[in-house]
């Protein structure tokens, strides 16, 4: 079981970002082709701190244990999923700043309750090295939360004097890049996830990392989290989806008369068993997140993230996901004609799932190594 307590449960953020969930509830329809999300909600979350809490505490970051932050990007996720996948992404790549030169991090975060980072992390930029700096340009896509970001990221593979290439993460302010408003998608519209490009820029080699192994000059717990690990943050907006679409469903069905039926859907016994089969399914798959969202903070702790904790949150993300949208599909099937009407929670709710679905930390083979530890095979 969790150890979460009640303090933890009620930690003051937590308390700020419930008031940013009403607030990105409200505006969550406001218009339904919304490409960014609205500048008052980005305000809101700024305020509250939304975008530090996995920025190291050293560079002004809240300290925030991985249960609660996971907490807070499921409650943000159930109110809008695009308010929850855009703190979740800001949040993945802050936490890299502690694999940044500590002197540049802190260039990045001189204002850390005005830091907003987004960008892409796949090395498709190219670049080189001359000297203390990169030279580079690079075109990322699924920006999440790029129009409001105050520095990019972005991965680069690098060469020196024409040797083997090998992958940053590179960070440079907004002003030095354009936005390509190009995110024209079936769900998760609000994240505003468009390409970001970059030509023929400058940034000193200190101002990058990696996303596998590099050093950290942080003491904060996050900094020891490796940045794959970081799925459990991602893997709160389908959880959070996933509990607004039967919440949904629930006060739907006291009034929805199914077509050929007498009575509203909630009185049908088939339906009541199904809804109690999806809700154990939820339960459960919560339940295991965030079980294993605290042994992974626990790790962190103690400054030993190993190979189980990591292979076990691997698996606990791929079950959320595949959960969720069965989950999200019979609430949608379930409500029927009403669903399919725009705008309906309900096919927000479908479509922001499977868009969500298709990122990486959701591939099908990000179990396999979870098995391969259990089964005393070597890691892939």
């Amino acid at each position: 079981m969790s150890s979460m307590t009640a303090a933890q449960i009620d930690h003051p953020v937590s308390v700020a970002a419930a008031e940013v969930a009403d607030l990105a509830g409200a505006l969550a329809d406001q218009p339904t082709d919304r490409d960014e999300l609205p500048a008052e909600v980005v305000r809101a979350a700024r305020t509250a701190g939304l975008y530090r809490l996995c920025l190291p505490s050293e560079l002004g970051g809240l300290s925030v244990p991985l249960p609660v932050t996971v907490a807070i990007i499921e409650r943000l996720s159930k109110a809008d999923g695009s308010t929850g996948w855009c703190t979740a992404v800001a949040n993945a790549g802050a936490s890299l700043l502690a694999g940044v030169d500590e002197a540049e991090a802190r260039v990045i975060a001189a204002e850390p309750e005005n830091l907003l980072l987004a960008g892409g992390f796949p090395p498709v930029g190219r670049g080189r090295q001359l000297g203390d700096t990169y030279e580079l340009s690079g075109r990322w896509t699924f920006a999440s939360g790029c129009t409001a970001a105050t520095w990019f990221l972005g991965g680069v593979l690098v060469e020196i004097d024409g040797g083997v290439p090998f992958a940053r993460v590179v960070f440079f302010p907004a002003s030095q890049a354009r936005i390509i408003r190009n995110w024209d998608v079936i769900g998760l519209r609000a994240t505003g996830s468009h390409d970001v490009s970059a030509d023929n820029i400058t940034v000193p080699v200190g101002r990058s990392t990696t996303l596998f192994g590099a050093p950290r000059w942080s003491n904060d717990p996050v900094a020891a989290i490796p940045f794959f690990s970081l799925g459990a943050i991602l893997a709160a907006v389908p959880l959070g989806i996933a509990a607004r679409a039967l919440e949904e469903l629930g006060q739907l069905a006291a009034t929805r008369v199914p077509f050929g039926q007498q009575n509203p859907l909630v009185h049908d016994p088939i339906f009541q068993d199904r809804m109690g089969a999806m809700l154990a399914r939820l339960g459960a798959v919560r339940a295991y997140l965030y079980d294993r969202a605290d042994d992974l903070w626990q790790s962190a702790v103690a400054g030993d993230v190993g190979p189980e904790v990591r292979t076990a949150m691997s698996m606990a993300v791929g079950e959320v996901i595949d959960a969720a949208l069965e989950i999200v599909n019979f609430a949608h099937r379930s409500g029927g004609v009403a669903s399919v009407r725009n705008p309906h929670v309900l096919t927000r709710c479908l479509n922001d799932v499977l868009a969500a679905s298709r990122h990486a930390v959701f591939r099908p083979t990000a179990r396999r190594n979870a098995a391969r530890t259990f089964l005393g095979l070597p890691l892939e």
